[in-house]
């Protein structure tokens, strides 16, 4: 292998392993205090309710609240931009070994044609007498 497909391959592989690490999304905020609150509020509520009238606008609060909690979590959310990165770090890898790979040659400097198969690799068998 020549050797600035050696480098090339060093570098590939520490960029990925840099760009892993380096660029893994910050941990989203714990949000389990709002949905106790929201479920705390819920008991008392309920427990007051006289018909279903009631019990739907009860229910009404507390999925409101829920859905507040699951937009908040929505909003505070990071992508993970690693995988775009990475598939970056492929193509130049692709690149690099198309630009950097060589065609055999013949004795005159040309570059050899590709050589077909034949057409029939394997002998007929005789027939037997």
């Amino acid at each position: 292998m020549p050797l600035v497909h050696r480098v090339g391959a060093i570098v590939l592989a520490l960029a990925a392993v840099v760009i892993w690490f380096a660029m893994a999304p910050d941990e989203s905020s714990d949000r389990s205090s709002d949905i106790a609150s929201a479920l705390a509020d819920y008991g008392p509520n309920e427990a007051r309710t006289e018909g279903a009238p009631q019990q739907q606008v009860v229910n009404g609060w507390v999925a409101k609240d829920l859905l507040t909690v699951i937009a908040e979590q929505q909003n505070d959310s990071v992508t993970d931009e690693r995988l775009p990165a990475l598939a970056v770090l492929v193509v130049l890898g692709l690149a690099l070994h198309i630009a950097t790979s060589t065609r055999p040659t013949t004795a005159d400097g040309a570059a050899s044609a590709p050589v077909a198969p034949a057409a029939n690799p394997r002998p007929e068998p005789t027939p037997a007498l």
